[in-house]
């Protein structure tokens, strides 16, 4: 009996000195193009023509047959560098409206100069109308602040959602107190995608032009289309070695999220960019996985497509904290 007792005691004392770690297992989703060589957007394929590789293991994934709705928090440079700029971003508010949020999706839209200003919260009014009270002043240009507001903003919305930060401005930051390792890890944690729409250098000009936005008919549910050449998803879409080597916060967030950065010079070059946007955004497949390993550290995602000359574009990868 003594020993018995004796037994349960140490047992008890050895618990105590080393507690049970338990480490979450995280779902990581994982939006995917599919892509031919001649730039078309593959259609129709299923959870069995994907495999996917994190940190070199093959993982079990689920896909999503279904459009999901978009929540895109808008995040837009109001400094006096796009002093001549803001009059083009205010008329691209109804291309973000029509061909990015859409009928079932929801925008929020932030301001950043010297401050970081919410005008849009996800509930109130369109986007069209907010960027038209958008005004330049102010020196600093404090990106990284205002994108880690517009994460927080996202954090909120439901994970069935595709969530996405949209940058426009310069790719710059200047007066932020955020680190830009921050604002990779918050987009990490919650599985968000950063876009970006790249201003053109200070002193360089830019070219009101015409885009046409065209109604469409019948069973299309998107509603609009644009004047839109798919074969600029290539160059776009392409996180190869160039995209690896800029060190912009503009790139680097892009990249690393598997999102897209796209430059423009002209008015129709911005509204055709936000309408590449929007047909990645619809066109994605999103893959969802339980890791298999949740060490610490970096964890590369490699996604590949079981059909001869396609190829599949999705984030590289995730970082996970000791303390997640």
């Amino acid at each position: 009996m003594r020993l018995a007792i004796f037994v349960v005691l140490a047992c008890s004392a050895a618990a105590q000195e080393s507690p049970t770690i338990r480490v979450p297992v995280r779902l990581v989703t994982v939006p995917t193009l599919a892509i031919s060589r001649d730039g078309r957007v593959i259609a129709g394929l299923d959870a069995r023509d994907f495999q996917l590789f994190d940190n070199g293991l093959l993982e079990k994934i689920t896909m999503d047959g279904v459009s999901t709705p978009i929540s895109v928090a808008v995040v837009v440079q109001a400094n006096r560098d796009v002093r001549e700029y803001t009059r083009f971003i205010a008329r691209v508010g109804s291309v973000i409206d029509a061909l990015l949020v859409g009928e079932r999706g929801h925008a929020a839209v932030i301001a950043y100069n010297d401050d970081v200003t919410l005008l849009k919260s996800f509930t109130d009014s369109d986007v069209q109308s907010t960027l038209r009270e958008i005004s330049a002043a102010g020196r600093n240009a404090r990106m990284l602040d205002a994108a880690l507001h517009g994460i927080s903003l996202l954090k909120e919305r439901p994970r069935t959602r595709a969530r996405v930060l949209l940058l426009v401005g310069q790719p710059l930051d200047r007066g932020s107190e955020t680190a830009l390792t921050v604002v990779e890890d918050e987009a990490w944690k919650e599985n968000i995608s950063v876009y970006a729409l790249a201003l053109p250098e200070l002193g360089k000009s830019f070219v009101s032009d015409a885009f046409a936005i065209q109604g469409l008919s019948g069973a299309d549910k998107q509603g609009y289309k644009a004047t839109v050449n798919l074969h600029k998803l290539m160059p776009a879409l392409s996180h190869a070695a160039d995209t690896q080597r800029a060190s912009d916060p503009f790139s680097m967030l892009a990249a690393e999220t598997g999102g897209t950065q796209l430059h423009f010079r002209t008015q129709s070059e911005l509204e055709q960019a936000i309408s590449i946007v929007g047909i990645e955004l619809r066109s994605e497949y999103l893959l969802s996985y339980r890791p298999t390993s949740a060490a610490a550290g970096y964890h590369a995602i490699q996604v590949d497509v079981d059909v001869p000359g396609v190829k599949a574009y999705a984030r590289r990868g995730y970082r996970v904290g000791l303390n997640q």
